[in-house]
């Protein structure tokens, strides 16, 4: 037997072509299975059927350790949907054999409701008889226990415009896998030994046999139809294929598939065949096409049910295989082209080629074809003489493949437990397991394996970048993660915290991104705002005019009463507020718009603007920010605050304002230095800012003693010097703003204007003769 007739077919000028419909947003195959392929001419053109299912075949070949819950054989269907449906693909080759011109087969037309759960037209054979383009195969959708019959579509523009259904003579449960003669229309191999030919009717709805020749020629199985029945010679030449099928020790199916040329005289007497072959190495391959195309066959075969080929067979080897003698027979003295896939194939039990093969296949989308490749590198691996881990990566892949595709819950997990069951010491498959808990948030789960997998941190190795494994603070950000949905906010923080500002590791953009979002909607806090009402007045370090008159605020931090003491209670003000968020809670335009003053409010989020504009009566724009046309303010602009999120963004929509045209009185800008992950931003805006004339009246403002996140900044153009001075605080230490904006010195702000005024204020005491100074 030649377990190998690719190989064979390569080293003798032949080629091995992939035929792959692109998953994306046009076909949206979702990676599953694309096989069993045929192939005919048209003219000068070759058409392509290729059969889609919604299945992965798994099967655990060669040592068959690493099984699923159902066995080393399984046909993974989605498990909300076990219905076996086939799509059928029509596509033209170019002239090296890729598919172009991709179209779906268009079958509403001819449609039902399904009876049973194998849905579709199955292993469809192209024909064209009568200059018409069929497809051929079998349905067994149509009653409610399976019964199969072969049917005939005519296809006109990728659409299916009639649909016949042959009825047999004698009833039968299956039929399927006849295999119609090219050049006799309405005529098909329905049985190959003994050879039975039947012709289908007129209206193609019923059939007769015509021809039945007993065979002398002794085969050890069964032979069951293939490709179509082609001309070569004065001969007829077909492919079949022979199954063995048994159940193991543990009562569990399993297959082997084989093929085989049958050559028939013009009296359908079989002259020649093969012996049984593989096309590369897998126990379950099956061929539905072949054409003759000069001095090659063309065959078109499906690997795994999950991957489509094209081989191209010199005639000579052809003739080799089948008995027929040679009149010149040339040896192929060039190499064949260094492939992933020609590598495989030449040597398919090499597990490296194996794992590279699909690699490629996972790169591609292509994920039914990525796990035949990946678990025959991982079930091969022990027996040759690669010493790195290849298997554990090879198991990885597997449970990724089938995660990709979706809708295999419990078998994904039975994958990723296999990965671990392989080696539980080291961390990756940890982090998968737990990723897979709490994509279904079972968060307790989750974090238990992210724990675990921190126990083995350090006996990690590199492996492909395709995995998504970077580094054990993936782990840890699992661990926090689950923190913040089991409950434990505070905790939660803490731990997104000391991943974003390690410095024993740096974070890869992505997890970067991750950490930083959650550093920044997580806050500081579960309550991070600070209310004012009017009970707190006395204690107002600076009694800004009217302030009696201000029962309550709505920003977090007292941002608005900052505002209103550096411009000693100003009611006509106009402000620009970048990154407005909520109408009031948190606002820090809302108490200033109760005061008279107009703006600009600029908001990323639609829903946020529709609720402001619901309730406020200022202007607010849905936009981005970093987008909006800023050359249009005034010269003066009396508040401008700066808060939007990462730090970064922060910055540059600062960067674009026009400093040079437009000044700002009082600026509260949020640099959320304590969840900056770069520890940058905040230096770089205080030397911006600084540049352009403005004073940091205080710095590292915090709705606790822990969490820096904003400066307060003003134009000394515009503010009083004794404002400023008692504002200021130039410490380094973070400022609870509570405290800061309640730490009223009474001294500092006896403004005396007149002797009586002291007087008055200091009955009994004769201020008469003395010095008074005005503190600025």
């Amino acid at each position: 037997m030649n377990n190998n007739l690719c190989k064979t077919s390569i080293l003798n000028g032949g080629k091995v072509h992939p035929l792959i419909i692109p998953n994306n947003s046009v076909f949206n195959t979702n990676g599953t299975g694309l096989t069993n392929p045929s192939i005919i001419k048209i003219g000068d053109k070759f058409v392509v059927n290729i059969r889609h299912v919604q299945y992965a075949l798994y099967h655990s070949e060669k040592n068959r350790k690493h099984q699923t819950p159902y066995g080393c054989l399984a046909y993974l269907n989605p498990e909300d949907d076990v219905t076996l449906t086939t799509v059928n693909y029509l596509a033209e080759l170019d002239d090296k054999f890729q598919l172009q011109n991709i179209n779906k087969v268009d079958t509403y037309k001819f449609d039902v409701k399904p009876k049973w759960e194998f849905i579709g037209l199955e292993d469809a054979r192209l024909i064209n008889w009568d200059d018409n383009l069929l497809l051929s195969g079998v349905r067994r959708d149509t009653t409610t226990n399976g019964k199969g019959r072969m049917e005939i579509s005519a296809i006109e523009n990728n659409k299916e415009i009639s649909r016949n259904r042959i009825e047999t003579p004698i009833d039968s449960y299956c039929e399927k896998n006849w295999m119609p003669i090219l050049d006799m229309p309405n005529h098909y191999v329905k049985w190959c030994h003994p050879t039975e030919i039947v012709k289908v009717s007129k209206d193609r709805k019923s059939c007769k046999t015509v021809n039945l020749v007993e065979q002398s020629i002794k085969l050890p199985r069964d032979l069951r139809g293939g490709s179509q029945v082609i001309k070569y010679k004065d001969m007829w030449v077909a492919l079949t294929h022979e199954v063995d099928l048994w159940y193991d020790e543990q009562g569990n199916k399993d297959a082997q598939y084989y093929h085989r040329f049958i050559v028939w005289n013009k009296n359908w007497e079989i002259v020649h065949t093969s012996d049984n072959f593989k096309f590369m190495d897998a126990r379950i391959e099956f061929a539905c096409g072949l054409h003759l195309e000069g001095d090659k066959f063309l065959i078109t075969f499906g690997f795994q049910d999950s991957t489509a080929y094209l081989l191209t067979l010199p005639v000579s080897e052809f003739d080799k295989l089948v008995g027929i003698k040679s009149k010149i027979i040339t040896k192929n003295t060039a190499l064949p082209e260094n492939t992933i896939l020609n590598n495989y194939i030449l040597s398919p039990e090499n597990p490296q080629y194996n794992y590279n093969l699909g690699l490629k296949y996972f790169k591609d989308k292509q994920y039914a074809s990525a796990l035949s490749f990946f678990l025959r590198a991982a079930e091969l691996e022990p027996h040759s003489n690669y010493k790195n881990d290849l298997t554990y990566e090879s198991l990885i892949f597997v449970a990724k493949s089938l995660q990709s595709i979706g809708r295999r819950d419990v078998t994904e997990l039975s994958l990723w437990n296999n990965v671990i069951r392989y080696n539980p010491t080291r961390p990756e498959g940890y982090l998968y397991l737990s990723q897979y808990y709490e994509n279904k948030k079972e968060f307790s789960q989750s974090q238990s394996f992210a724990k675990i997998g921190l126990e083995f941190k350090n006996n990690t190795k590199p492996m492909s970048d395709e995995l998504g494994y970077n580094h054990y603070y993936q782990l840890e950000f699992q661990v926090a993660l689950c923190d913040w949905n089991l409950g434990q906010g505070d905790t939660a923080r803490e731990k997104f915290r000391a991943i974003g500002l390690n410095k024993n590791y740096i974070l890869d953009e992505n997890y970067r991104n991750l950490v930083q979002i959650n550093m920044t909607s997580l806050g500081c806090s579960s309550n991070p705002f600070l209310p004012y009402d009017k009970t707190m007045s006395e204690n107002l370090r600076y009694q800004f005019n009217g302030f009696e008159n201000i029962n309550f605020n709505f920003s977090q931090t007292f941002q608005d009463m900052f505002v209103l003491s550096m411009l000693d209670g100003k009611t006509d003000g106009q402000y620009l507020e970048i990154g407005s968020a909520d109408p009031y809670k948190g606002s820090n335009s809302a108490l200033l718009e109760d005061l008279g003053w107009s703006g600009i409010s600029l908001e990323i989020l639609e829903n946020e603007v529709e609720n402001f504009r619901k309730v406020r009566k200022n202007q607010v724009v849905l936009c981005n920010a970093l987008e909006y046309d800023y050359s249009k303010l005034d010269k003066v602009i009396d508040y401008l605050q700066l808060d939007c999120e990462p730090p970064e963004t922060t910055y540059e929509i600062m960067t674009k304002l026009p400093f040079d045209k437009t000044d700002f009185k009082v600026i509260t800008y949020e640099h959320d230095h304590y969840t900056d992950i770069s520890q940058s931003f905040r230096e770089k805006s205080r030397i911006f800012l600084k540049n352009q004339g403005y004073i940091m009246v205080v710095g590292d403002i915090s709705p606790d003693e822990n969490s820096p996140y904003e400066d307060w900044w003003v134009h000394p153009k515009y503010i009083s010097d004794k404002i400023i001075k008692i504002m200021t605080d130039n410490s380094d230490e973070i400022k609870n703003a509570k405290t800061y904006m309640l730490s009223r010195e009474f001294d500092k702000q006896i403004t005396i204007h007149n002797e009586s005024q002291v007087k008055n204020m200091h009955k009994g005491i004769d201020f008469s003769n003395a010095k008074f100074i005005k503190i600025p």
